[in-house]
């Protein structure tokens, strides 16, 4: 039994979808048991679980041999992450596979890369087997861009001229599945980038081919960023830490291109024309 935290999230719910096709057992942690509605196959035990209640994920863990580790970027970050391993530890869990972020160092500008690095190495030095897996941004961020480039043919780009090899979530669940249902990955650390690192222009500029339409690349600055996310209600302290991430990512620092998901999947990582490919009808006026 493999025990899936962040469950109904974009990863989770991916990650979910690829074991269950593989035949594993799997139990999502949801918060509220309406929440499994959400989940994409049937076939999957529920258990309701918070990360606020530490209580809950001790019930959760029972009787399961791995464990997935996912939490909502929030303020009690490290708690929620300490207080899991921690019970995955007393659980004798067997391996725990955790969702880091490429770039995470303690000495990164990006306060949310530190925190995951923080978290990284308390897992190293719990004695819990573990897998961490660092991927890049997603390709799926962009879908909050889909108004702006179905209205006005913008993609409205933070990161001036960096360039950034985002990944896709189905190429992250499939190193995930792969890591949970297979041995030999204890005690690795695996980066998970795209194919290719990519500036905003050179995104606008597949995007246009492959909808067959202009679509125009705008810089716009990380404070005005910032501003549209506290406009739609986004808490101060996510704010702060995403912005710090965006100025990051603005230097050029995630731009490695890593061979992970070719090595451990076989194939070429999924590339950005097919992202763009597979999403079409969202970036359309239909």
């Amino acid at each position: 039994m493999i025990l899936i935290t962040g469950a109904t999230g974009s990863n989770g719910k991916e990650l979910i979808r690829q074991l269950t096709a593989m035949g594993q057992r799997v139990r999502a942690l949801v918060r509220k048991p309406a929440e499994a509605a959400k989940l994409d196959s049937s076939n999957v035990e529920v258990a309701a679980g918070d990360f606020e209640l530490p209580e809950t994920l001790e019930a959760a863990l029972q009787g399961v041999e791995k464990a997935f580790l996912l939490t909502p970027v929030a303020e009690p970050f490290v708690q929620w992450q300490t207080e899991f391993i921690e019970g995955a530890k007393r659980a004798r869990i067997k391996h725990l596979v955790k969702f880091s972020g490429m770039g995470a160092n303690l000495s990164c500008p990006s306060e949310l890369l530190r925190l995951h690095a923080e978290t990284d190495n308390l897992l190293r030095r719990s004695g819990v087997p573990f897998t961490i897996l660092q991927p890049n941004s997603f390709y799926q961020n962009m879908l909050s861009s889909a108004d702006t480039i179905r209205a006005q043919g913008v993609l409205y780009w933070p990161l001036g001229n960096a360039s950034q090899s985002t990944v896709d979530i189905r190429d992250i669940a499939a190193v995930g599945a792969t890591v949970l249902a297979s041995s030999g990955h204890e005690g690795k650390t695996y980066l998970i980038t795209g194919p290719e690192a990519l500036t905003g222009q050179q995104i606008a500029e597949k995007l246009s081919s492959v909808l067959d339409r202009g679509i125009r690349h705008v810089n716009v600055p990380i404070s005005a960023a910032a501003e549209g996310m506290r406009k739609s209600g986004m808490p101060d302290w996510d704010v702060r830490l995403i912005s710090d991430l965006l100025a990051y990512f603005a230097t050029g620092a995630a731009a490695t291109v890593t061979d992970t998901v070719p090595s451990l999947l076989g194939r070429r990582a999924t590339s950005f024309e097919q992202f763009a490919n597979d999403y079409r009808g969202v970036f359309m006026n239909q």
